[in-house]
């Protein structure tokens, strides 16, 4: 398990759930109380164990939990870790409680969504009522010297949270998918995607002062004053447009897919990374969006 320090209190680690490298990272933030952002699935829960330990913590010096959404791959293995980490309370968007505590909804929406990655991800277990919260919109968690502050952005899902401290930010999907060889990210949306509050949730990101941005997928992200946002904003809009001129075309979703990666700059390059984690991927997006487009009429 190799630890990469970014500063003196973030740390962060390569989850390679399934033996998959460059897919999912795992933040541990270090302080007076300690956090780790984002679990993964269920089959990662080995590997974040390690990652823990690597950092020079015992679980039990884990505090919090903070996942930026339930998503299997963000937090399908909540409610495994908690159950090794006997002092740790997890916090939620507040959409988000009630599959946490009985996730059996998510699990079969995601077996639906997801197919044969759904199982190798694993099933989430329910999480305890007393091991778990919801957290508010500008809600803040004291660490000791650092503030992280939740800032919901429900672009990528309704019961999306970025996790601010200082000028890093945590952002899970609400900035699509970063490939950091390319240096570009590209977009991620849900089944049910709503492209107004995917561009909100960029505005909310793009008005703080960041300097890092940490993906889930994958990796710190530097902000480069905007510009990295900007180059997400571009692709968002870029999608929609072109999945909007299928739809008009009569395309079906998989010949829209293949003329987007045709048509946007190294997007093609991105099948070849994340293993079969990245199946379907902009396929799904390009779905979501005609589904956002379908209800707009």
């Amino acid at each position: 398990m190799e630890l990469h320090h970014h500063s003196e209190q973030l740390a962060w680690f390569d989850l390679q759930p399934d033996g998959v490298a460059g897919f999912i990272s795992i933040y541990i933030w270090l302080d007076e109380k300690n956090a780790v952002i984002e679990t993964g699935p269920a089959c990662g829960l080995e590997n974040i164990m390690r990652g823990i330990a690597a950092a020079g913590l015992a679980p039990e010096e884990i505090d919090w939990v903070l996942p930026t959404h339930i998503h299997l791959d963000h937090f399908g293995g909540g409610g495994h870790l908690l159950r090794e980490l006997p002092n740790a309370r997890a916090l939620v968007h507040p959409r988000a409680l009630k599959h946490v505590l009985d996730p059996q909804r998510l699990w079969e929406g995601s077996r639906a969504f997801l197919g044969p990655i759904a199982e190798m991800y694993g099933e989430p277990l329910p999480v305890a009522p007393d091991r778990v919260a919801a957290v508010e919109d500008g809600a803040v968690v004291d660490l000791g010297s650092t503030q992280l502050r939740a800032l919901h952005t429900p672009g990528h899902a309704p019961h999306h949270v970025a996790w601010v401290a200082d000028r890093e930010v945590f952002v899970g999907d609400a900035l699509g998918l970063w490939y950091t060889g390319l240096d570009r990210a590209f977009p991620v949306t849900p089944p049910r995607y709503d492209h107004a509050l995917a561009l909100a949730s960029l505005d909310a990101l793009e008005s703080l002062d960041t300097e890092w941005l940490h993906y889930t997928h994958f990796g710190p992200r530097p902000a480069r004053e905007g510009v990295s946002i900007a180059q997400v904003r571009e692709e968002f809009k870029a999608w929609l447009a072109l999945v909007r001129d299928g739809v008009t075309a009569g395309e079906d979703a998989a010949a829209t897919t293949a003329r987007l990666l045709a048509e946007r700059p190294r997007l093609a390059e991105t099948e070849q990374g994340m293993g079969p984690h990245q199946a379907g991927t902009h396929l799904g997006s390009v779905r979501g969006m005609r589904g956002w487009l379908d209800a707009q009429l």
